[in-house]
């Protein structure tokens, strides 16, 4: 699972679910989750049923089969992707074609009222997100989102240095975005002068487009700090780079030095040193800010 919650709703009223969706998405965005939603009428081809977080299936489709029927098919091909099943018929109903049919990894719902719908597919939501929020899945998943910020800062300040090439930029841009690798690899060379110079030399001399792949997270942070319009971004603190810093980068590297233990029942995850411990609004905070500035990026490359 990533941050983009993908749901298949299996459902021919399509103003009912538009109707009622605004809050299952505002639920998941809650959760520090996009809300993504495939709807289909009936049965189709080549739909991959186990690429979706969750399945909301009708009972009584417009066509052949119904929806018990699709359900059999959609396990007869492997996929056992959570599904919600509902119908104006009531849980009894669906219970018992539930248990005639075998079916498994199924919750059923009425469907009416919308309110005990959506209450139901929110409780199955909560309970597929925390099957994959153990230690090694939440730890996975923040770097490889971090990892895809990382991506589109480097092609944001690509895309802004090349559009805005002058002599005044390359010069100011090019000698911001250097002096911290400059001080950062002088400082290890510290005492060997011949080497510190030859480092000099290089990264005065290298093109920006190639030290920007080198950059790491905060470096990228610092040159994006530059871009930001203040129509597009107001800081909480400082600044663009302020915010980016204690709210990805440093999240991302106390993760990255995590371990699991229990306590009162519940797992959670404490750094190394103790200094910090993620609870689930921790971590439901950290989705959000990934969202957040997943957007800022796409915004700013549009």
């Amino acid at each position: 699972m990533r941050l983009k919650y993908n749901i298949l709703w299996i459902e021919n009223e399509v103003d009912w679910v538009e109707s009622i969706e605004d809050q299952i998405q505002d639920h998941l965005e809650g959760l520090g989750f996009e809300y993504k939603r495939t709807l289909i009428g009936k049965e189709e081809k080549n739909v991959n049923y186990d690429s979706y977080d969750i399945i909301l299936m009708d009972l009584n489709l417009a066509n052949q089969p119904n929806g018990a029927d699709l359900i059999s098919k959609i396990r007869e091909l492997g996929a056992f992707t959570d599904v919600v099943f509902y119908s104006a018929d009531g849980i009894e109903k669906l219970r018992s074609i539930g248990k005639e049919k075998g079916l498994e990894g199924v919750f059923y719902s009425d469907r009416t009222p919308d309110t005990v719908f959506v209450k139901r597919v929110t409780d199955v939501i909560n309970s597929t997100i925390k099957k994959v929020q153990d230690l090694a899945n939440l730890r996975g998943l923040v770097m490889a989102e971090v990892s895809e910020l990382d991506g589109k800062m480097i092609e944001l300040i690509k895309k802004f240095y090349v559009q805005n090439e002058t002599d005044e930029l390359k010069k100011t841009f090019h000698d911001h975005i250097t002096k911290k690798l400059e001080e950062r690899i002088k400082s290890v060379l510290d005492g060997c002068g011949k080497k510190e110079k030859v480092c000099h030399h290089i990264w005065q001399n290298t093109p920006i487009i190639e030290i920007i792949s080198q950059m790491e997270s905060a470096q990228m942070a610092k040159a994006i700090n530059y871009i930001v319009p203040k129509e597009l971004y107001t800081p909480t603190r400082a600044n663009f780079f302020e915010d980016y810093r204690a709210e990805i980068v440093e999240i991302r590297n106390q993760l990255a030095h995590c371990v699991s233990k229990e306590k009162d029942g519940k797992e959670i995850l404490i750094t190394r040193k103790g200094d910090k411990t993620f609870t689930d609004e921790d971590i439901k905070e950290i989705r959000k800010n990934i969202l957040k500035y997943s957007e800022i990026f796409s915004n700013l490359l549009q």
